[in-house]
């Protein structure tokens, strides 16, 4: 009978115990936001280690129109929303800026042009971007972003430079493949 007895508080004693580790445990986990965000940065600049992330030009950051830029990563930070992204739809997808919630695309939501300086415009004004990986099994983090205009070849963004300065404009260029720095992202 003690024995039994024993058995069964030991029992209880174990599940009441793990109840409240349970509970410990789920109070400390991090909260995860409401909806799902990447940095978009280009991992292989030719400047000074700095990490540059795809953002919306400061002062501007809720305006269609406002270009886009490179400038340090810090979309984590409380001043980040510019430099949040969200990819919707399948293949294609327009990229769209939490904050604004406005979409790569061209000045006056015009046709993809070589050369044309990228900026955030209506999401109903912009053409699809296709998320193109650089491994076709998708384990390399690598790909560059790719559209096309009507009957046009295949335009990439592009970094206008590789120098790691803030302001860097983000242009559409010919897509040169995974040999170009400048047209090669990543998520953070």
């Amino acid at each position: 009978m003690r024995r039994m007895a024993g058995l069964l508080f030991a029992g209880g004693l174990t599940a009441g115990l793990g109840a409240g580790m349970t509970a410990i445990a789920h109070a400390s986990d991090p909260v995860r936001p409401a909806k799902a965000w990447n940095e978009i940065f280009l991992p292989f600049d030719n400047g000074k280690g700095n990490t540059m992330c795809v953002d919306v030009a400061d002062g501007d950051g809720t305006a269609a129109g406002a270009r886009l830029w490179l400038s340090r990563c810090h979309g984590y930070a409380r001043n980040g929303e510019p430099q949040r992204w969200q990819f919707s739809g399948g293949r294609f997808s327009e990229v769209s800026n939490t904050n604004s919630g406005l979409c790569i695309g061209f000045p006056d939501g015009g046709p993809p042009v070589t050369g044309a300086r990228l900026v955030q415009e209506r999401c109903d004004q912009v053409p699809p971007w296709q998320q193109v990986r650089q491994s076709r099994d998708g384990t390399d983090p690598l790909f560059r972003l790719e559209t096309s205009g009507p009957g046009g070849p295949a335009l990439c963004m592009a970094a206008g430079d590789l120098g790691d300065n803030d302001q860097t404009p983000l242009v559409a260029a010919s897509c040169q493949g995974f040999g170009n720095a400048a047209e090669i992202l990543e998520l953070g």
